[in-house]
């Protein structure tokens, strides 16, 4: 039972107690939680990340391994190994599954890698001209470097844990989602450790929140940090250290809304409010050693000392809240896990079980980096693994042995096309997926939090909706209320895909479409209304190709466009009339899904 306003404001002067928020409400940095107690001494490591290998080894002379085993490293192929002297994680893992058995990697081809780096890194395709200044005649150890240095890392990242997480402000207070967020943004700028991330988010309302009972949090834990689900003992044990945590709701003076947050009901104490030795085993672990968590009731509780806010809670409790990712963290599985996800975020595949010498070069690569998460990143982007090329026939089915072919994400589609169109198209906030009540409001709080959030807006205040209905149609923006995030090639997503790249090229020369200014499609020294032959057609297919696909177009590439131009020339075509239907050709071709 929430206190009258007398009483509220009497116990905020006196003592932070009372379930409503503080009246120091920042639109633009809102996050409040435990996000804001780590991460606030500077960067782990500085300078750029170190241990590429400049060249790749030779095979060692052996006959390969067929596909009906998994290769095996004997004493000569380990010995062979230990000689090259690999720098890298990653390669020096890969080694006795690669080199040392007499298979090599494709050749690493500039731009494809580009693409692929900026896709992972960035969160959309480069141009030529990012291909030439970024990438082309530099070490791919500064490449990296400079890419992960750059805020869209950060930020895609941050994406990357909202899916995680499932972000939802109609499930969880759109204030603590921002701490979480912030959070994430600390761990990709090498602010916090990864165990010490881990252990804030195991207590963080965005996730004791998001679910309704102790053992569910437990699971969710698990799910996150191991990759499994627990045992039934592990789901038992560990859910005692979250009987304290309580759904409820919060009245936030500035936004005008009672949000949803976490509280604390105090479990295992007595009336008087001291440690009930009788009960105190329901909140005590005991399978990873003997771990208690009570929290002791005082003046900030309500409900007679039952229940309290958890935006009331001292540094010193969320730290104590945090022993069950502590706990984890602890265990071998989390650092495997925590190296598999990037494995699996970079190459699209689970190198780390197909390859269990790779996982653990990372995870004691992690470790002497203080558990800098993002030299992980660096050791997966600048191996060979990575870098190889997917192109062309291969004569192996291990999977390493070519590189990684995924499908792009709606956002990283959306964003390349805006980017190399000049077509605007909008936003999404990850932060705040649920908009609707939030642009009902006419409090002056939620007005500025979403003028200054990602949301594009119309001039009536309302969300330009036309970025986020197109991603969710095709698996991005998710609202993660019933699912989350997806990829998928479906007759629907095609027809979505296609309808929407009419609208940017419109080849029809439809009236009604809004289409990108000819000017965007075609080399700068081409009229619109100069007829097309051979040659024209194919300059314009050229710089199509270089201006979406990073590349130069190929020999037969070219001469299709000449055949198509010289067909077009029969009916006097312009370059305008052949550039929008070579537009929608190449924005619709599985080179703009796959990567």
């Amino acid at each position: 039972m929430v206190k009258p306003m007398a009483v509220c404001l009497i116990a905020l002067w006196v003592a932070s107690g009372c379930q409503q928020e503080p009246s120091d409400f920042d639109p633009i940095n809102p996050g409040k939680g435990p996000g804001q107690m780590v991460g606030n001494d500077g960067p782990l490591n500085t300078g750029p990340f170190a241990g590429v290998d400049q060249s790749m080894p030779q095979t060692r002379q052996v006959d390969p391994p067929d596909d009906a085993s998994l290769p095996d490293c004997g004493e000569d192929c380990l010995d062979y190994c230990n000689s090259l002297d690999l720098q890298n994680p990653v390669n020096r893992g890969l080694c006795p599954s690669l080199w040392g058995v007499g298979l090599e990697p494709r050749p690493v081809q500039t731009a494809e890698a580009c693409r692929r780096l900026f896709a992972d890194m960035i969160g959309r395709f480069p141009t030529e001209q990012e291909v030439a200044s970024v990438c082309k005649d530099r070490p791919w150890a500064e490449v990296v470097n400079d890419l992960m240095s750059r805020d869209e890392f950060v930020e895609l990242n941050q994406r990357f844990w909202a899916d995680r997480l499932l972000y939802n402000n109609e499930a969880v207070s759109v204030v603590r989602i921002f701490d979480a967020d912030d959070l994430v943004g600390k761990l990709y700028r090498g602010e916090v450790p990864y165990d010490q991330f881990a252990a804030v988010v195991s207590a963080h309302p965005v996730l004791t929140r998001r679910y309704a009972t102790a053992g569910d949090r437990a699971e969710a834990l698990f799910w996150l940090l191991m990759g499994r689900p627990p045992l039934g003992s592990e789901r038992s044990d560990l859910a005692r250290l979250y009987n304290l945590w309580h759904n409820g709701y919060y009245d936030h003076p500035h936004l005008g809304e009672r949000l949803p947050d976490a509280f604390i009901e105090y479990e295992c104490v007595t009336d008087e409010g001291e440690v009930n030795s009788e009960t105190k085993g329901a909140c005590t672990s005991v399978l990873w050693g003997y771990n208690e968590l009570i929290l002791k009731p005082d003046m900030r509780a309500e409900e007679d000392g039952e229940v309290m806010w958890s935006g009331l809670l001292k540094d010193h409790e969320w730290e104590k809240l945090q022993l069950p990712g502590k706990i984890l963290a602890g265990q071998s599985e989390f650092w495997e896990k925590a190296v598999d996800d990037v494995l699996e975020q970079y190459l699209g595949y689970d190198l780390g079980r197909m390859a269990p010498e790779v996982r653990n070069e990372l995870v004691s690569h992690l470790l002497e980096h203080d558990a800098d998460i993002r030299s992980v990143h660096f050791a997966v982007a600048t191996s060979a693994a990575y870098l190889q090329s997917a192109q062309g026939q291969t004569d192996t089915r291990f999977r390493w042995t070519w590189g990684p072919l995924k499908q792009v994400h709606a956002e990283t589609w959306l964003d390349t096309i805006e980017h190399t169109t000049g077509y605007e198209l909008g936003d999404c906030d990850h932060r705040i997926p649920e908009t609707r009540d939030l642009e009902r409001s006419d409090r002056l709080g939620t007005i500025a939090l979403l003028k200054n959030s990602r949301w594009p807006l119309e001039d009536d205040g309302d969300i330009d909706d036309g970025y986020r209905s197109l991603a969710q149609a095709l698996g991005g923006c998710p609202r993660n209320d019933v699912g989350g995030r997806f990829r998928i090639v479906s007759i629907l997503t095609t027809a979505q895909q296609l309808n929407f790249v009419n609208r940017i090229c419109n080849p029809s020369f439809d009236g009604d479409l809004d289409g990108v200014d000819a000017s965007m499609l075609l080399p700068p020294d081409i009229d619109p209304d100069v007829a097309v032959d051979r040659e024209l057609a194919a300059k314009i297919v050229g710089y199509q190709t270089k201006k979406f696909f990073s590349r130069s177009a190929s020999g037969s590439e070219l001469d299709d466009a000449r055949d198509h131009g010289e067909a077009c020339s029969r009916q006097v075509c312009t370059a305008e009339e052949f550039a929008r239907p070579a537009c929608f050709a190449l924005l619709s071709s599985s080179e703009m899904l796959f990567y």
